[in-house]
């Protein structure tokens, strides 16, 4: 006959709104037979146990229910045991400027994170911004890039001229293997704040060419002798004066300005020397037996993404947390400590990472690769700290069991 402390255990289990396949399989994995089980999660749903319950239609309808609306809790327990697909990828985004006028940029930041066995693949980034109106894209840009482990990326979309104030959405596509990972963010489109004058280098209003015409001064008071020919400049005659206005933002005046992206000629974009894997794969070798030089190489990579992940290599070869503290990025600085913790078997680095979700992470770790339930009261997350508690209670269930 089942234990009652089983019975219970199971009961309160599925009352927290736990899968009943993964309290089955986490019963498993700690040596219960499956006809054992059975039993316990029969009976935690039959008040009697000696007699045989007919269920009428709406009560069946309630059970069916409730088991389906516990889907999806089972993936905590598995959380660092099962085996990663080959390409796994995780793609979040963070907003930094979301609200923007017409020719103004949104801002976001795009992290990616390679969770499968693959050290590096391929993958196809589209991203865009979609009407919610309309539901279609009024501004789309795709790129190919490599991915190995991780990376945080601060990326602009620019908003159209044309595009009308409102809601929009930011959709961000990664496409590898026939396989998709989406993520989006609300964004809003607000009316240019920008006034329109004679003095703007645009053809607006009611003028009859630029600055000139209707509202403003007549066309032909526009003296040709005023001309600076600089384009970037908006040419007149005030008080018997020549004015020449600068035109800001303007692409030909070697200033890169805000709103300027698409200028080739004011704003270069700046050239990094490119570092293959196996660059940073033999700094990480050369760390083993000399860190200070290994380092050393370290600064002097150009792109602030490979630096990073350069040095939190020294910081897990090493096994020195003091490494992590060198690194700007915040996640892959979070990943750095909580590597470390994991190689040397010490929870108190946990505390060092930034954001909770990691530090959740970071601590869970220690509960389902140690059984160190210890660090329980430590979990910021609810969902979480009550899997902690429950596998906390089914290990001395466990430990009573083989006494």
């Amino acid at each position: 006959m089942v234990k009652k402390s089983l019975i219970d255990y199971v009961r309160n289990l599925v009352q927290k709104g736990y899968d009943i396949s993964a309290i089955r399989n986490i019963l498993l994995k700690y040596g219960y037979a499956g006809s054992e089980i059975d039993e316990a999660i029969k009976a935690s749903f039959n008040p009697t146990v000696k007699h045989v319950i007919h269920l009428s239609h709406t009560t069946a309808l309630v059970i069916i229910f409730v088991f389906a609306s516990l889907l999806g809790v089972s993936s905590i327990y598995y959380y660092g045991s099962s085996r990663a697909p080959a390409k796994l990828l995780d793609l979040n985004l963070e907003p930094i400027t979301t609200t923007a006028e017409p020719g103004q940029p949104v801002i976001f930041l795009k992290e990616l994170s390679n969770l499968g066995s693959s050290k590096r693949y391929d993958v196809e980034i589209t991203q865009e911004i979609i009407s919610k109106a309309t539901s279609r894209s009024i501004t789309q840009k795709t790129e190919t890039r490599a991915i190995e482990t991780f990376g945080s990326t601060q990326t602009k979309m620019l908003v159209p001229d044309d595009a009308k104030a409102g809601d929009y959405i930011l959709r961000v596509i990664v496409e590898y293997d026939n396989k998709k990972a989406v993520a989006t963010l609300p964004i809003r489109i607000i009316a240019s704040s920008k006034k329109e004058t004679c003095f703007d280098g645009i053809n607006n209003q009611d003028e009859g060419g630029i600055d000139c015409g209707g509202m403003c001064r007549q066309c032909e008071e526009q003296a040709l002798e005023c001309d600076d020919s600089n384009q970037c400049t908006s040419d007149s005659i005030e008080g018997n004066e020549c004015i020449n206005n600068p035109i800001e933002p303007c692409c030909g005046n070697s200033i890169c300005e805000e709103q300027e992206e698409s200028c080739a000629a004011d704003c270069k974009k700046a050239e990094y020397p490119s570092f293959s894997s196996g660059t940073l794969d033999e700094i990480k070798e050369l760390a083993k037996a000399n860190p200070s030089k290994a380092l050393q190489q370290c600064n002097q990579l150009e792109v602030p993404e490979q630096k990073d992940e350069c040095i939190a290599n020294i910081g897990e070869v090493q096994r020195n947390k003091n490494y992590c503290a060198q690194i700007i990025n915040a996640r892959t600085k979070d990943l750095c400590f909580l590597n470390i913790a994991k190689a040397i078997n010490d929870d108190s680095l946990c505390e060092e990472v930034s954001i909770d979700s990691r530090k959740d992470s970071c601590y869970m770790t220690f509960v389902l690769d140690n059984k160190d339930y210890s660090v329980c009261d430590k979990i910021t997350n609810s969902h979480l700290r009550q899997s902690c508690e429950s596998l906390r209670q089914l290990n001395e269930m466990n430990q009573q069991n083989t006494q």
